[in-house]
């Protein structure tokens, strides 16, 4: 169970030190089974164990009513089919016969004829190994099981590239849907050149492929999809990042050009590209700061930007002199206005892959092109950064503490990614003070 959380208990009731499942069950289910109330024993006292073993029994009774109503979706009949299959293998292996030359089978003791279609489907996968079609696990049913694991917390920007890669893929076989087990890696690599002749590039493509074959290592492994030809999304060599290029840092001149162009405007779109140069940090970083991430540390102000879901993944960059002022007024009216997000034109966001970054990138590339000549150069918001790390490291400023500020990789050992704690913030301050306008030619 999360921890700070309170565990959820319905349908749940304990009795001595035992936990009973306890549920009422709807007038299809009733009339099936002949009873209106499920009562059963969950056999422990551990609640972790009673609730997953609740949780296994209420999914059950949920895919036996969609089933009796002729609603059971694919993946509701590929779990029935498969608890049938292993019910009926395991009743098999405990039968014995008195005569070794005969030996007994399901079918000699019942009507194959009296059960539901699936289960009779089930009994013959038993004799005929085989397992039919429509009980194989679509690519559809497990993005839509890995979407909902509760193994791994998916961010929503990760469900939305994965969603987007398994629509890219069927869109190229002509396909609402296909079973996994039908996919090849000739049907891969026509995708792959699809995609690339259609001017995705390298770096692309390769990102689909890994949300693909992260579908397909849970349809395996979580899922138990009996898949043994191998992923077929792995392994195809396309070593895209070194066909990217890294963006160019800014000159004195396009920086002072932003911000005059953005000199008079209010909240986010005057603090932002200040932000941006000051800190080094990457824009969706920015628009997803909240009040809260505003900090002190040592006495020092500073943003606690988020790079993941811990603690750990958290990097503390002070505030620059230059827009320290800025930073607390615009936290002082964010709480005013009872904002949950410093910025709140990006807390009014609302997209599905909860990013709150992307419509600030579109305006920032608008702007910076009619502020600044680019050339041949590859400018964005990202420039920012590389403008910033190039500033310290020119001025002496030892890479360790730049890494703390701007958020690479910090180190390879255990000891170095969890442990090390990084320099003290009057050296994280000192540091960030380099990055100055005179700095740049």
């Amino acid at each position: 169970m999360a921890r700070g959380k309170p565990t959820d208990t319905r349908s749940l009731r304990q009795r001595g030190n035992v936990w009973f499942i306890q549920k009422r069950l709807s007038p299809t289910l009733a009339k099936h089974l002949g009873k209106k109330i499920l009562q059963q024993s969950t056999r422990t006292g551990d609640l972790d164990e009673a609730c997953r073993i609740r949780d296994r029994v209420l999914a059950d009774l949920g895919d036996l009513e969609a089933q009796l109503k002729g609603e059971a979706s694919q993946l509701q009949q590929r779990r029935m089919f498969l608890q049938a299959r292993d019910h009926y293998q395991g009743t098999e292996n405990t039968l014995v016969s008195t005569d070794p030359r005969d030996p007994v089978s399901l079918t000699e003791i019942m009507d194959p004829e009296k059960l539901p279609e699936i289960e009779q489907d089930a009994l013959r996968s038993v004799y005929q190994g085989d397992t039919p079609a429509r009980y194989r696990l679509t690519l559809r049913a497990a993005l839509e099981d890995w979407k909902a694991s509760p193994l791994v917390e998916r961010k929503p920007s990760t469900r939305s590239k994965n969603e987007l890669a398994m629509e890219r893929l069927l869109a190229h076989l002509g396909e609402d849907d296909v079973t996994l087990i039908s996919l090849d890696r000739r049907q891969i690599k026509g995708f792959i050149t699809s995609m690339l002749g259609e001017g995705k590039t390298k770096q692309t493509v390769a990102n689909y492929l890994s949300g693909l074959s992260a579908i397909w290592h849970h349809a395996e492994y979580s899922m138990e999809e009996e898949l043994p030809n191998g992923n077929p999304f792995k392994g195809h060599q396309l070593k895209p990042k070194a066909t990217v290029r890294s963006y160019d840092q800014f000159t004195r001149r396009d920086v002072a050009a932003i911000f005059k162009a953005t000199a008079e405007n209010e909240g986010i779109y005057h603090l932002l590209p200040r932000l941006g140069f000051y800190t080094g940090a990457r824009l969706d970083e920015l628009c997803s700061l909240k009040v809260t991430d505003i900090i002190q540390r040592q006495g020092i102000w500073c943003l606690a930007i988020r790079e993941g879901k811990n603690q750990n993944a958290t990097r503390e960059v002070p505030l620059h002199p230059e827009i320290k002022s800025l930073v607390m007024d615009q936290l002082r009216s964010a709480k005013a206005a009872g904002c949950t997000y410093l910025f709140p034109e990006a807390e009014a966001s609302t997209r599905s892959d909860g990013k709150k970054g992307p419509k600030f990138s579109q305006w920032f590339a608008r702007l910076s092109k009619k502020a600044i000549v680019r050339g041949d150069r590859k400018l964005g918001f990202h420039s920012f950064r590389t403008t910033a790390i190039t500033i310290m490291g020119d001025t002496g400023v030892n890479e360790s503490v730049i890494v703390w500020i701007t958020g690479h990789e910090r180190g390879l050992t255990t000891a170095n990614k969890v442990y090390n704690r990084g320099p003290t913030f009057k050296t994280r301050l000192e540091a960030v003070e380099t990055i100055r306008l005179e700095a740049l030619h």
